[in-house]
């Protein structure tokens, strides 16, 4: 990450917050879905949930991450248009908050493109192919196809940024230069079996799924995770977050070889919710510690409880799997509360946690000595 980012450090700040607003919004619509306050006339479309939880949040945090490595001013276009999408959703604009998206997608994949060229590495591969699949289940929802066609473009974004972060921080552990070109293979693989989806549902996800198995298992192998999980303090949790997120998406995995890949229901809701709570958030959770003082200029001090959050998440993500298993509404709303928790006071501990460390960082007003009488 460049330490010399030439653009002002309140802009990247002021992106940083659209994002957060694009994610308690995404959070909002998503309880709203579930039922939350029925007899209420909500502002916020619940239909809104996966377009401002994987554009308005994910598509303008990793945007704007990849932006500020890249350094240029130019980069800063999809993380821009991703922030404006989200102020044009919320506000009934769609159709200039559909188009929004197509740019801002469009913008982050010409950047992450650019890197591989800078950089013809594994993991700017990875990341750009993660970005070419965010433009084409944007492409999707722009054309009006059904949310179950191309909600797993949408999970391909997060997940193969992920995916190519963890290889390009994996140079510490140095994989053998063939582990590296299987695990680029596996990922080909996954890509090709999501496209397989449209043509046969049960053959393409079930593919999809034993790749996911195989990849994951890769990355416990050889992620420095199963290193630093010795270490203390953020490095440790940062390890236990990341084996955690890879256990979920072993169970998606499994799960979707078992329940295949729903259209609709409480099983499609269960598989979803295992990549993009189970393993997704648990990643945004190990790297938030690296993620913010690039961005912000801010570390965040370290403090034990940031292990209640991550325990709610995965506690609460088990309830709701149950729920949709046992088709238990009740079940899987409070599972689903419980995940919204977790993620909201993880985000209080992050601002806590930064404010009082810029308040014990405040110079002591000078002492003014009395005269003498």
């Amino acid at each position: 990450m460049n330490s010399n980012i030439k653009v002002p450090t309140y802009i990247l700040v002021s992106l940083l917050f659209v994002a957060a607003v694009g994610l308690l919004t995404g959070l909002y619509s998503g309880l709203v879905r579930l039922g939350f306050l029925p007899e209420t006339n909500h502002a916020i479309s619940p239909l809104a949930h996966g377009p401002l939880m994987i554009n308005g949040f994910l598509g303008t945090l990793i945007g704007l991450e990849r932006a500020a490595a890249l350094d240029k001013k130019w980069a800063f276009v999809g993380p821009v248009f991703m922030a404006a999408s989200t102020g044009f959703l919320l506000t009934g604009l769609q159709v200039l908050g559909e188009w929004s998206l197509i740019l801002g997608s469009v913008g982050l994949t010409v950047v992450m493109a650019f890197l591989y060229y800078l950089q013809p590495k594994m993991y700017h591969l990875i990341m750009a192919l993660g970005a070419g699949s965010l433009l084409v289940g944007n492409l999707f929802y722009v054309f009006n196809y059904p949310i179950y066609m191309l909600v797993g473009w949408w999970a391909a974004f997060p997940v193969l940024t992920i995916f190519g972060e963890r290889l390009e921080l994996n140079r510490i552990m140095r994989p053998p230069k063939q582990a590296q070109q299987i695990f680029v293979g596996l990922i080909l693989g996954w890509i090709i079996a999501l496209g397989i989806t449209h043509f046969d549902r049960v053959i393409g996800w079930s593919t999809a799924s034993l790749l996911l198995i195989i990849i994951a298992g890769w990355l416990v192998q050889y992620d420095v995770a199963r290193r630093t999980i010795k270490s203390v303090e953020w490095t440790r949790y940062s390890a236990v977050c990341l084996l955690t997120g890879y256990g979920w998406l072993i169970l998606a995995g499994l799960f979707g070889l078992w329940y295949g890949f729903p259209t609709a229901g409480p099983l499609y809701d269960g598989l979803l919710h295992m990549i993009f709570v189970g393993f997704v958030f648990s990643m945004i959770f190990a790297h938030a510690s690296v993620i913010i003082p690039s961005l912000s200029g801010k570390i965040i001090p370290w403090h034990r409880y940031f292990y209640l959050p991550l325990l709610l998440l995965h506690g609460f993500l088990a309830i709701r799997i149950l729920g949709d298993l046992l088709l238990l509404p009740m079940v899987r709303k409070v599972g689903s509360h419980g995940n919204v928790l977790a993620i909201i006071l993880f985000l209080v501990g992050v601002l806590y946690q930064l404010m009082s460390r810029s308040l014990k960082k405040k110079p002591e007003p000078p002492k003014v000595e009395k005269s003498p009488a």
